[in-house]
């Protein structure tokens, strides 16, 4: 095969493109797909999203038949409705039947396709042997940046449909407001300077839309705010087409599959993924860290230039790994169709766009690379497999995801090591202090108890490590599927190539061109040994080798998937023995935590020892001294036997005082044991309060005045704080004002006490020329000076006194 420019389109191969507008047209000059293939030509088509409604319209166009109604059931058409081709082709069994959450319950990220490779015969009168039509679904991994997968995400809730949803999230949707941001021109200084964002009330036709404009550039240079808003505008602009595709099909019949991120491929039962989708190793591996974010640059005046630090957050763009989908027909041998979504908002692909690498890589096609429609799908699904395994796609924002997870499961792994060193340090420091446990502790006995006793920082490590193996679990899942796939592929063209194979043996057998007793038991396909006097069938050779050459290359596709699963498996492993480094470090701090237990328990029971021992030493003695204390006791009475019979005097006998010591003491004992020990007393006296307190209370109006009090415990101490905190308020401003007081009363004193030296300072150069012996002179400067003391020490500033009386003296001593 050789490249071929179509004269009808524009540009060169293959870079030869039409609108869908075209595509979709039902006129056959306008249309493509409805043009005659010429021989030995083959055709690819390819629609920028997985939209069913545009694949039924396209396949319509490409037999030149009318849209079909696929509603009913596939054995046979509708009344007044004739078999066609492309009924035949979108059977149930090969098309809707396979779509995954079809249910209008289900969140729109539950669509796809289940995986699957088919041929299929578009007769429906006769059965065809080897159908020539193929139809393959494969999902496959990409990416996307956070910023556009939330702005899709954003979109896509806008625009669902919420009719079948449970009553809770309809109340809650009706609730929400739905934010449409357009920009405004404001000509104040000839440039935009605002953003306006229209909040509309979601199905609400009571009221109208709230205008809000943000003033968003404040402080900025004019130059500033012109790219700020021309980044804006071409970030609308780009999504302008994806937002009206999506607003048009999400809800249409057939649907439109939205592009999934990795987590919703998995757990699509989930509603919403934000926060998975922001956990994703990707994502922590290209976005700035929170550690890390910091505004002393922006809002320091001594940093007017961002540090290192800032330059580098600044340039990190967050991404999340997507799950995309392939689907592909390719029809009579000669037309390739596709579908597969683009990035959201990328009109202009990026170099790791999937068509983009299609196009680069048939440009660059070696002569007979491409011998037949099945070499061309080989092509398209090694490319979509091999997205995120090609080190050379590099030019664009594509992250290196395999890159990303060895350098997380690196340092998962480098921080469980530094975990295992701590560990180990710290037993042998706690086993070092209950060795020597009667020496003084400085603390570190705590500290590394404390340590061994915390699981926090393995089980984030652990927790980390459990991502990182579900990332990559799924990951693995989506190769198998390709690998299922692209095997199902391989051998559906391996049969269709050696049937043909054969059917051109057999007729060449017949023209008596072959031998068939030669054949060639290493290679599928039959070889050619022309007979004598015959001439070499060349065609019939060529046919082979390149069936051949087809057969070898879907091989190689297989094993391509098959090397990107053993990759995938080696990040696997390295993962499952970090996390079972983490289980065997916190089943080691669990053993720890309970050599630790006992010896607490070993702690307190040498403390209870002691105990006893001193309970023991005081019930010796007590033993010893009781005897004597009662006897003293008893003989210390003031009894008649002891003191005898006085005259006058009233004192019992011993027989008097135990007739009423000895029934008293039994009460006392009995009651206390009853209360000790018997629950029913204790709930009967309970019971008894309890109803009589009660009773009393509420016929003395006294629990009704307490209860409009309100009184409660929660207000008293909202009240003591608001006491304690005004009383310290007040005293800090009183001394605050008394400081400032005292303040005021020095300043104005250093400027009195300058004052007057600079009057004395003129009265001495006023009277250099003359003799001081005038006595009434002298006698006037003394009561001066004495006048200037008494006004310093009237304003109480003792130091300021002496200050002035010094200067005074020196100036009558000259």
């Amino acid at each position: 095969m050789h490249p071929y420019d179509n004269p009808k389109l524009l540009g060169t191969f293959p870079d030869q493109k039409v609108s869908l507008y075209q595509l979709l047209a039902k006129e056959p000059d306008r249309n493509p797909l409805m043009w005659k293939c010429e021989k030995d030509m083959i055709r690819y088509f390819h629609l920028p999203a997985n939209n069913m409604d545009w694949v039924e319209e396209v396949i319509a166009r490409y037999y030149n038949e009318s849209k079909p109604d696929l509603t009913g059931p596939y054995r046979k058409p509708r009344s007044r409705e004739e078999q066609s081709k492309t009924r035949m082709l979108l059977r149930p069994q090969f098309w809707r039947g396979l779509q995954h959450g079809d249910r209008p319950d289900l969140p729109t990220h539950t669509r796809h396709m289940r995986p699957r490779c088919y041929r299929i015969s578009t007769d429906h009168q006769n059965l065809e042997p080897i159908p020539k039509n193929l139809a393959l679904f494969m999902p496959y991994l990409h990416w996307e940046t956070d910023r556009r997968r939330t702005r899709a995400a954003d979109v896509l809730a806008r625009y669902s449909n919420n009719s079948w949803m449970p009553f809770r999230d309809v109340v809650e949707q009706k609730a929400a407001n739905v934010q449409v941001s357009s920009l405004k021109r404001i000509s104040s200084d000839g440039f935009p300077e605002h953003i306006t964002t229209i909040i509309e009330t979601a199905q609400s036709s009571m009221c109208g839309p709230k205008k809000i404009t943000l003033k968003s550039y404040q402080g900025q240079s004019l130059l500033g705010k012109l790219f700020m808003l021309a980044a804006a505008l071409y970030e609308e602009l780009d999504a302008y087409t994806d937002e009206k595709v999506i607003k048009h099909y999400l809800n249409a019949k057939p649907h439109l599959q939205p592009r999934r991120t990795l987590d919703q491929s998995y757990y699509w039962t989930l509603r919403d993924t934000r926060s998975r989708d922001r956990d994703q190793v990707v994502y922590r591996g290209t976005a700035p860290s929170p550690k890390l974010l910091h505004y002393r640059c922006l809002k320091d005046p001594k940093h007017p230039v961002p540090c290192d630090q800032c330059l580098e957050n600044i340039q990190k763009v967050p991404r999340v790994v997507m799950v995309d989908q392939l689907w592909m027909w390719m029809l009579d041998e000669n037309t390739v169709i596709t579908c597969f979504p683009r990035r959201f908002g990328k009109n202009k692909p990026d170099p790791s766009a999937v068509q983009k690498c299609i196009r680069t890589r048939l440009r660059a096609a070696r002569i007979d690379e491409v011998r037949s429609v099945y070499d061309l799908g080989i092509i398209i699904i090694d490319q979509c497999s091999r997205v995120f395994f090609d080190r050379t796609q590099s030019e664009d924002l594509q992250p290196q995801v395999m890159d990303s997870f060895a350098n997380a499961i690196g340092k998962v792994t480098h921080r469980q090591t530094i975990a295992f060193d701590h560990f180990w340090e710290c037993t042998r420091l706690a086993s070092k202090r209950y060795n020597a446990r009667n020496e003084p502790d400085n603390g570190t006995a705590k500290k590394s108890q404390n340590v061994l006793l915390d699981i926090n920082p393995e089980g984030e490590l652990l927790r980390e490590i459990k991502d990182i193996i579900d990332e990559i679990s799924i990951m693995k899942l989506i190769k198998q599927q390709e690998e299922a796939v692209a095997r199902n592929f391989s051998k559906s063209i391996e049969r269709l190539l050696l049937q043909k194979s054969a059917n051109a043996s057999d007729t060449a057998q017949k023209s008596g061109n072959i031998d068939i007793s030669k054949v060639d038991e290493s290679s599928p396909l039959p070889s050619f040994d022309p007979k004598p006097n015959q001439p070499l069938p060349s065609t019939q050779l060529q046919m082979n080798e390149d069936h051949q050459w087809t057969i070898d290359s879907a091989n190689e596709l297989v094993e391509s998937i098959q090397h990107q699963l053993i990759e995938l498996g080696y990040l696997s492993d390295a993962a499952d023995k970090a996390s079972s480094a983490l289980k065997d470090l916190l089943d080691l701090k669990q053993q720890q935590a309970g050599v630790v237990e006992a010896r607490e328990a070993v702690k307190q029971g040498e403390e209870t020892l002691k105990q006893g021992r001193a309970i023991m030493l005081f019930t010796v003695i007590t033993i010893i001294f009781l005897p004597m204390s009662f006897f003293s006791g008893v003989f210390g009475m003031n009894t008649h036997e002891l003191i005898g019979d006085v005259e006058g005097s009233s004192n019992w006998g011993y027989k008097d005082v135990f007739i009423f010591m000895i029934p008293i003491s039994i009460l006392v004992i009995t009651c206390s044991l009853c209360l000790a020990f018997s629950k029913l007393v204790r709930a009967l006296l309970a019971y008894a309060f309890k109803i009589s307190w009660t009773w009393f209370t509420t016929t003395t109006s006294l629990y009704v005045s307490w209860h409009d009090t309100k009184f409660k415990s929660k207000k008293l101490h909202e009240g003591r704080k608001t006491t304690v905190n005004k009383m310290k308020k007040d005293a800090l401003k009183k001394a605050l004002e008394t400081k400032m007081a005292n303040e005021e009363k020095a300043a104005e004193a250093l400027k009195e006490v300058e004052r007057r030296r600079t009057a004395g300072g003129r009265r001495e150069n006023g009277f250099g020329d003359e003799n001081f012996g005038l006595g009434s002179l002298g006698t006037g400067a003394g009561e001066r000076a004495r006048g200037g003391r008494v006004a310093v020490v009237e304003e109480g500033d003792i130091e300021m006194m002496a200050g002035v009386s010094l200067g005074l003296q020196n100036g009558r001593s000259r």
